[in-house]
């Protein structure tokens, strides 16, 4: 198999050769657009892309789907049952498809090809610079829920039963019963716990601390425990438990250790190169991470285990108030219209009337994927279910452990590519205030992108270890993502349709005049 060096060019990392990151650059790092040659003038203005209309179905679908799907089974819960919860859905997404083909039409009016410059264009300074803004918050708020889910997923990590230590059952007063040389996994742990005979030699340095209180002495045990044999995992199941009295849980099994060193060392080296396009590999693994997930969740629906029992399943809303509670999870699961814009400009044929055919097509897959979700996770637990769904799920089930371990990577790889379009709306928004174009700020480039990816991943870190609800963050990033799908696309239909309307009046007056 070739191997596949990520970053390897230097100047992926240092001083950039070209214009840098272009201010109010906001790409899909699943689209390439060929850069255009000097003097070269593409019909209707825009450059003819490469992306086929099935492709552009898989884009969309791609930057639709995510981790947001965790919060649709609770989202169903707020919203009052299942009735309530795919009405609202259906009819939210006639406004979302309505929104997607709206900015296609607007991007082929203004000739821009990202969201804030259509936004720009089409409706002036003071809306564009709202938009970029709303767009770099909500981008700083999504790696926010990010890192929370991943603590998430790691809190709800233990070791199976099966791989506890097997000892032999003791009596009061420590000696092995009936000559048996195996236990249940319960007994192994409280011996591993709390056994009066003298550890293995292997685990003499883990268990210093529990040495210097005392719990482990001499006794006519000493030999078994001395002839037990432990599997590695639990070495894992002893080091990350502690032992009753002890006052907490070790410092390596915190949940802000956990999720600080996970974002340092993944996260972090993934967010400070200047491109981002060799994640578009990781992309399609993400991909398959939701689909396995929402099929877990519809498998566990029909054959459930017998330890999972639904709470109340509700059949009607409390209120209406209830009802629209749900709409920030619906808008930010289903919020593609960011990214919607590049991919519609890098279609072979970007012509509206296509384009209202891709969006629908992605967002009626969409929809399967979050209905199946939502309904299924719901019927399991009822109103009990967690904002995450999978925290809900026995913490020993394989299947599920497998699902968090997806949901993780596709986290780990959302996160330096959500960063990267929040820092490049800062870099524009900063040198557009400081009056100088990005050709003129060369020589600055990296020192700027350093610090610009320090700060943010340093203030997300610490907004996520202190929030550890990602319900809040939901409830506040998906009021943005709702702008996104309702408000901005709104404005600049409006204004569109102003501009020709002001363009047919003076043609008007003019025929009449020539008439007359």
């Amino acid at each position: 198999m070739a191997q596949v060096s990520i970053n390897s060019d230097l100047g992926e990392w240092g001083l950039s050769t070209d214009s840098g990151e272009r201010a109010r650059l906001l790409q899909s790092p699943s689209v390439d657009i060929a850069p255009k040659s000097e003097g070269e003038a593409p019909p209707g203005g825009l450059g003819r892309g490469t992306t086929s209309t099935l492709g552009a179905i898989f884009i969309v679908v791609n930057a639709c789907l995510g981790a947001g799907l965790l919060n649709f089974p609770a989202a169903f819960s707020t919203a009052g049952g299942v009735a309530a919860g795919i009405t609202l859905q259906m009819a939210m997404l006639v406004f979302i498809i309505s929104g997607l083909v709206i900015l296609a039409y607007c991007s082929q009016a203004s000739n821009e090809r990202t969201y804030q410059e259509v936004v720009w264009a089409v409706c002036g300074k003071l809306t564009g610079v709202l938009c970029e803004v709303a767009i770099a918050t909500y981008t700083f708020g999504t790696c926010i829920a990010f890192l929370i889910i991943i603590g998430d997923q790691q809190d709800k990590s233990e070791v199976p039963p099966q791989c506890l230590p097997h000892p032999p059952p003791l009596s009061p007063g420590g000696h092995a019963v009936g000559g048996k040389e195996h236990g249940t996994p319960a007994q192994g742990l409280a011996w591993a716990r709390h056994s009066s005979g003298n550890p293995p030699s292997w685990l003499l340095g883990p268990l210093d601390r529990w040495r210097s209180q005392q719990r482990w002495r001499t006794t006519p045990c000493s030999s078994l425990a001395s002839r037990s044999v432990l599997p590695p995992c639990a070495v894992i199941a002893v080091m990350a438990k502690e032992p009753e009295g002890a006052g907490g849980s070790p410092w390596y099994t915190d949940r802000k250790f956990t999720i600080s060193l996970t974002a340092f060392l993944f996260i972090l080296p993934l967010s400070i190169p200047r491109e981002i396009g060799f994640q578009k590999y990781a992309s399609f693994l993400s991909v398959v991470g939701t689909w396995y997930v929402t099929a877990i969740i519809i498998i566990k629906y029909i054959w459930p285990d017998k330890e999972m029992t639904p709470a109340d399943i509700l059949n009607r809303p409390a209120s209406w108030i209830a009802v629209f509670n749900a709409m920030p999870t619906i808008c930010f699961g289903f919020q593609c219209h960011v990214s919607s814009v590049p991919v519609f400009n890098s279609m072979w044929r970007p012509e509206v009337k296509t384009w209202g055919g891709v969006v629908t097509a992605a967002m009626v897959i969409a929809l399967a994927v979050y209905m199946g979700t939502g309904i299924c996770g719901f019927l399991t637990f009822g109103a009990a279910v967690d904002p995450d769904v999978l925290l809900s799920y026995p913490s020993e089930d394989m299947a599920v452990a497998v699902a968090r371990a997806f949901i993780i990577l596709s986290v780990l790889t959302s996160y330096p590519i959500l960063h990267f379009c929040g820092r490049a709306v800062v870099e524009g928004l900063w040198l557009r205030y400081q009056g100088m174009p990005v050709e003129e700020d060369v020589g600055r480039e990296r020192r700027r992108r350093v610090l610009q990816t320090l700060v943010w991943f340093l203030l997300t870190l610490l907004l996520a270890l202190f929030i550890p609800d990602i319900g809040k963050v939901i409830s506040v990033i998906g009021g943005l993502a709702a702008c996104f799908i309702f408000v901005f696309p709104g404005l600049c239909l409006i204004q569109a349709k102003l501009s020709e309307m002001e363009e047919v009046k003076p043609a008007r007056i003019f025929c009449c005049l020539n008439v007359s």
